[in-house]
């Protein structure tokens, strides 16, 4: 279980959970300024492909980064993201909130937009979100859509009034908005960094200047510019990330439980960070605390997805899978940051490979 799960573990639905965190965590939001990780690890001495597919277009995004508009922050759901102001609040399945004041929107990642009773609020009048797309119709796509968005073509569905509701067949989903800002926020729909990241088609080379690692029987790529960081022992917070930090965690002892502040959910503070967790050790498994189902063999290893893949909410911008040999057991578990376009996350993904024996 990540930190972020245990916060929310805790930290129940509605305005009293917000209020009973906010003594404590208003203290460091200001400090943390949006980093989902709070790592209690050692500063080492020094710092320095194909595979699972989901989506077959992923490829046409590998040139360029998506720049949602200033102040606005991107809010993904499996294949699909919209963005929006930052200080939105996110409701998804694992956490639906009220925030502490009555929060300018909401965007529901994952789950109808509608609030459970008792909570002690009600929906914005702006809005917006990102549901599966139910039934598509047969042969939708030789049909004219009625837009296209970055290349991704679109069929309005019925909607009531204020509202804009899109039926989206490419990504698997449909996307809605309603209020004075409803049409601005469906222009900024893309691909998520997740469809990129487990995209079909060549990756290319690993970036010039990135410095291989060997850990936990894998070596891997990544970029020299980030920091280097090593435990004994899963001691996070959020995400279980470090912005542009690769943390190697040889978890030797049992995860340390941490009083985590909870954090409000809105889309600035949700938003991916790049990064690299890797743990490894007799104590691997318990310390991240997930359920691997989706499996598939590549570069000599045995990559599998974590069951919360593409969820909407706080995990929506982390990667989580296990790595072992072909016929081995989990050996090794890693946390991948889903921050800017994917391309980045792409070729840390692609670069797995197994340690020759």
């Amino acid at each position: 279980m990540t930190g972020r799960e245990q916060d929310i573990a805790r930290m129940k639905h509605g305005r009293l959970a917000a209020a009973v965190g906010a003594a404590a965590s208003v203290a460091v939001l200001g400090l943390v300024a949006g980093a989902l990780a709070l790592p209690r690890a050692m500063p080492a001495a020094t710092s320095a492909a194909a595979g699972i597919g989901r989506t077959r277009q992923a490829g046409a995004l590998l040139t360029g980064e998506f720049s949602p508009k200033g102040g606005w922050a991107p809010v993904p759901y499996q294949d699909a993201q919209l963005s929006v102001p930052g200080s939105w609040l996110v409701e998804s399945a694992e956490q639906v909130s009220c925030g502490i004041l009555p929060p300018a929107g909401m965007i529901f990642a994952g789950i109808k937009p509608v609030i459970p009773k008792g909570s002690g609020c009600g929906l914005t009048a702006s809005l917006a979100w990102i549901v599966p797309a139910g039934h598509i119709p047969p042969g939708i796509g030789h049909r004219r859509p009625t837009a296209v968005i970055h290349g991704i073509p679109v069929y309005r569905l019925p909607s009531g009034n204020g509202s804009v509701r899109y039926l989206v067949p490419d990504l698997g989903v449909q996307v809605g908005a309603r209020g004075p800002g409803a049409r601005r926020v469906l222009a900024t729909l893309s691909r998520s960094p997740l469809s990129v990241v487990l995209g079909r088609g060549p990756t290319g080379p690993v970036p010039a200047g990135w410095t291989w690692r060997q850990f936990g029987g894998i070596r891997f790529a990544t970029p020299r510019s980030w920091s280097l960081q090593r435990a004994d022992q899963w001691a996070t917070c959020g995400t279980g990330l470090v912005p542009r930090t690769l943390l190697l965690i040889d978890a030797t002892r049992p995860p340390l439980r941490l009083p985590c502040p909870y954090m409000i959910p809105t889309a600035a503070a949700d938003q991916a960070q790049p990064g690299l967790t890797a743990v490894t050790g007799k104590q691997a498994a318990d310390s991240v605390g997930q359920t691997y189902l989706s499996c598939r063999v590549r570069h000599g290893v045995r990559i599998c997805l974590s069951s919360v893949t593409g969820q909407g909410g706080s995990l929506g911008g982390v990667l989580i899978f296990s790595v072992s040999r072909p016929r081995g057991h989990a050996a090794t578990f890693l946390l991948l940051g889903l921050s800017g376009s994917g391309t980045g996350a792409r070729a840390i993904f692609a670069s797995i490979r197994a340690v020759p024996l």
